[in-house]
């Protein structure tokens, strides 16, 4: 078995950086309080969580810290968006109402299942899925605008960076077309809810600038944290527009019978994982100490030299790899480090075996819970070993020779069974 090299960070980023793990420990070793409590170690754990929120507040461009809310991870805080803003929307409105969301056929299955729950219950609420380019999986910001429904539209729901393809949409031009419906404490405006999992931490991302409502991000991911945190950044009076979709202790106003309406105890009922928490916190205060900037300068020489290898042509296929085909779009600028390839003939699970036994790369192989973007691009075969594709994934540790490693894989995998091909035939 040949020593590994790390594709999957769209999955979950590895390594981390080593202050994550040596101040988790010395949570746990040290400490091991609740971040609520009034003795000295519950104090000190709650002003960890609160640099975290600080952090990560500075890191997408809000001023108040307490409008990060934290949770399990992005799918957490993408069903607080999606529910919370539907529930708000229903009891200002009434049940006769008709409601309508916004989504796009790039979602992963964290927007798509909580808004087709809601479709279920719900004969009032409406969704219409905004198409994108098959060759690229981008989306025109003109096709969302003329998608929302003035006085119906609550929502719309964009994912920023795609774990299939690695798209980046144009988020600042969406936001301007979100924004001409109105927005904030409005409840005839539109919210734009992100979801950031596979862009934060990557490419700048700033939510006033984007005209953003509501941010859902992973600790696990581009942040560089933990499993088991993540969470939702709302812009300021937004909170008014999202209805909490679970209650409980805080620590705080224990003699009222209803939950604190103050941000952030609204949305974080129960404990928290301060202990994930005050690993995201090292992973963000990483990327701050070096700039989002040169994080995407690294990753962009990266994809560069990776694309160069493979030498893909405007339909994908790759010269260098016979039979291999790149799905999404081939300028650096409309990407992240995201990878999806599907082959003519061998399965994602057969390729991604090879690339594993024989060369040590390890990948992801499948329909990656974004089904909807599969179709758009003709992957999605039904149910077979054949659906999907072949996902290689970037973080920030990688290096040139990485790459370069992962791309001959590729060219020697797909060479080899052209020859063995036409031997046999």
């Amino acid at each position: 078995m040949p020593s590994t090299r790390y594709f999957d960070n769209a999955a979950t980023s590895f390594p981390k950086p080593p202050a994550v793990l040596e101040a988790m420990t010395r949570y746990m070793t040290e400490c091991g309080a609740p971040s609520r409590g009034a003795h000295a170690p519950a104090r000190s754990a709650a002003g960890l969580v609160r640099r975290c929120r600080q952090r990560l507040a500075t890191l997408v461009g809000l001023t108040s810290p307490e409008h990060v809310v934290f949770g399990y991870n992005t799918s957490d805080g993408l069903n607080l968006g999606v529910k919370g803003v539907y529930a708000a929307a229903r009891r200002v409105r009434g049940q006769a109402a008709p409601l309508h969301i916004v989504i796009t056929a790039m979602e992963h299955n964290s927007i798509l299942r909580p808004v087709n729950a809601l479709r279920e219950l719900d004969p009032n609420l409406s969704v219409t899925i905004v198409s994108a380019d098959p060759a690229t999986g981008l989306i025109d910001p003109a096709d969302i605008a003329r998608a929302i429904r003035p006085g119906q539209t609550v929502l719309v729901c964009v994912n920023h960076a795609s774990n299939v393809t690695g798209t980046v949409q144009d988020l600042d031009a969406i936001g301007r077309e979100c924004a001409r419906f109105g927005a904030g404490s409005s409840h005839d405006g539109v919210l734009l809810l992100v979801d950031a999992a596979q862009s934060l931490g990557h490419v700048d991302v700033n939510m006033l600038r984007s005209h953003i409502d509501l941010l859902a991000f992973p600790g696990h991911k581009g942040l560089l944290g933990p499993t088991g945190v993540g969470g939702l950044c709302i812009r300021p009076g937004v909170e008014r527009r999202l209805d909490t979709i679970r209650e409980g202790g805080t620590g705080n106003l224990s003699e009222q019978l209803s939950h604190p309406s103050a941000l952030p105890e609204k949305y974080e009922p129960g404990s928290h994982n301060t202990m994930g928490i005050i690993g995201l916190s090292e992973g963000v205060a990483w990327l701050l100490e070096r700039g989002i900037v040169e994080v995407r300068q690294h990753e962009v020489a990266l994809m560069q030299r990776f694309i160069e290898r493979l030498a893909p042509d405007i339909s994908g296929r790759c010269e260098h790899a016979p039979g291999l085909r790149l799905l999404g779009p081939l300028e650096i600028e409309r990407r992240v480090g995201v990878f999806t390839f599907v082959h003519d003939e061998l399965s994602p699970q057969e390729l991604a075996m090879a690339l594993e036994s024989s060369f040590g790369v390890l990948t992801r192989a499948g329909l990656h819970c974004a089904p909807l973007a599969h179709e758009l691009m003709g992957t999605s075969a039904s149910g077979d070993r054949s659906a999907g594709g072949v996902r290689l994934s970037f973080g920030p540790f990688l290096t040139v020779d990485d790459v370069e490693h992962a791309a001959r894989a590729l060219c020697t995998i797909c060479s080899e069974h052209r020859s063995a091909a036409a031997i046999a035939g």
